[in-house]
């Protein structure tokens, strides 16, 4: 499983999303009250306060859907039409996730009157989103070999 190259790519992309649970993907400083705010797995949270200002639920549910599409995927090495999908799915799904943390950035921006400036965390659903499409190119590789020498015998 972990000689073949889609599942350091998979690894890779699980270690880029893993970093998105614990650090902020962006900090939004108020203009009135000069707070600073932070955008993390779970909320918008301000400097001291334990409540979360703004939830995010539905940014941190799909960021668990996309951690779990991701291990999922790299332990379906043998049904690799169903990791072939997977893929192509939590594709889709990771260039969701990076357009929802823009969203929620800029309406909590807008609605706490705060400038916003985003971490590199920010582009690590994209950078997973292109390490699961080279995984993609990898498995459709080995199943056309595997196909290739189900002809020859």
């Amino acid at each position: 499983m972990i000689q073949r190259i889609q599942s350091l790519y998979l690894i890779v992309a699980i270690t880029l999303l893993n970093f998105m649970i614990f650090f902020p993907i962006s900090e939004l400083i108020s203009n009135s009250t000069l707070v600073v705010y932070e955008f993390g797995f779970t909320g918008i949270k301000g400097e001291g306060e334990i409540n979360n200002v703004f939830s995010v639920l539905p940014y941190t549910l799909l960021l668990s859907l996309c951690l779990f599409i991701l291990v999922a995927t790299l332990f379906l090495f043998k049904k690799r039409v169903v990791q072939t999908r997977l893929t192509i799915f939590n594709i889709v799904l990771l260039v969701g996730l990076q357009g929802l943390a823009y969203y929620y950035t800029t309406a909590a921006g807008t609605e706490l009157d705060a400038n916003y400036s985003f971490t590199i965390l920010f582009i690590f659903p994209i950078l997973a989103a292109i390490l699961s499409y080279l995984a993609l190119r990898a498995i459709i590789k080995d199943e056309l070999l595997i196909r290739s020498l189900n002809r020859l015998r």
